[in-house]
């Protein structure tokens, strides 16, 4: 079995949030998100790179949504993969890039090709219990109620070794809460999952390639969050840390991959290069199933 994941790798400040606690009172509006992301990245990238030179921590960069998922399903030996707000009849997509052995989207628009057009909703209440799942892809409607509905559902039917992986997570600026076509009120779906005791949760933020934070969320235990939850932007912001689990790249390979192993590596023109390596217990617990 998987090792117990704890709420200790967590902190109660990150400079994630102290970027965001700065600016918000400045950046506010929809279009107004990308000073704001340009500073989270050029900080969280001198500090990822000044820590890896200073050898504090070595780790691979990850440049997109796709490989997180990707990652998740290849170390955890997922054959199956749920996308909900899929959008197969785009090449591009993130549904198309995924590769596993068995794939569904769900999507309520004919012109998406879906496997399922309906709404999600539709889907658990006529698919729910046919089958699980290893990993599942939430980025459907971004609205607070609709995205619990989705992750309760989706927890139904997740295998005890999957993976949900939520898009858009932590608004940055606060008009995009108010956009459920980007950002919207995800946040407060993930905050009301945080009462439970029996799933471990965490959120990625920014720099690794995206403006967007991503939750996720798999089977296990966590320490739940003390008190109510207020629904507003300025709660989130200032409360950051404590409700969404907010974590960088070194802590999210820590508590999710704990079998990689990473090394400086020469490459043929003499550059250093991160590489990835597999401890052997990998695959004594996950090997048979990829």
């Amino acid at each position: 079995m998987r090792k117990d994941r704890q709420n200790s790798k967590f902190k109660e400040r990150s400079k994630f949030g102290e970027i965001i606690r700065a600016l918000s009172p400045v950046f506010k509006t929809v279009d107004e998100w990308k000073p704001v992301y340009a500073a989270v990245n050029t900080s969280g990238r001198t500090w990822f790179m000044g820590g890896i030179n200073r050898g504090e921590f070595l780790c691979s960069e990850i440049f997109d949504k796709n490989q997180i998922i990707q990652l998740f399903i290849d170390y955890y030996g997922h054959k199956s993969y749920l996308e909900i707000g899929g959008q197969p009849s785009d090449i591009k997509s993130t549904f198309n890039s995924i590769r596993c052995n068995t794939k569904h989207a769900i999507d309520p628009e004919e012109k998406q090709n879906a496997d399922f057009t309906m709404t999600s909703d539709d889907f658990f209440e006529k698919h729910g219990g046919e089958r699980k799942y290893g990993a599942v892809f939430i980025d459907g409607w971004h609205e607070h109620q609709q995205v619990y509905r989705d992750i309760t559902n989706s927890l139904d039917n997740l295998e005890d070794n999957g993976v949900i992986i939520l898009h858009d997570m932590i608004p940055i600026t606060s008009d995009l809460e108010k956009d459920p076509h980007r950002t919207g009120t995800c946040w407060r779906a993930f905050a009301d999952l945080r009462k439970r005791d029996d799933v471990t949760m965490a959120t990625l933020v920014p720099p690794w390639g995206s403006e967007d934070s991503l939750g996720i969320i798999m089977k296990g235990k966590q320490n739940p969050l003390d008190g109510e939850v207020e629904y507003s932007y300025d709660f989130l912001i200032e409360n950051m840390e404590n409700i969404m689990q907010t974590i960088d790249l070194p802590c999210f390979f820590e508590i999710f991959f704990p079998y990689i192993n990473f090394k400086l590596q020469e490459n043929p023109n003499g550059e250093l290069s991160v590489g990835m390596t597999m401890d052997p217990r990998w695959e004594k617990e996950y090997g048979e199933s990829t």
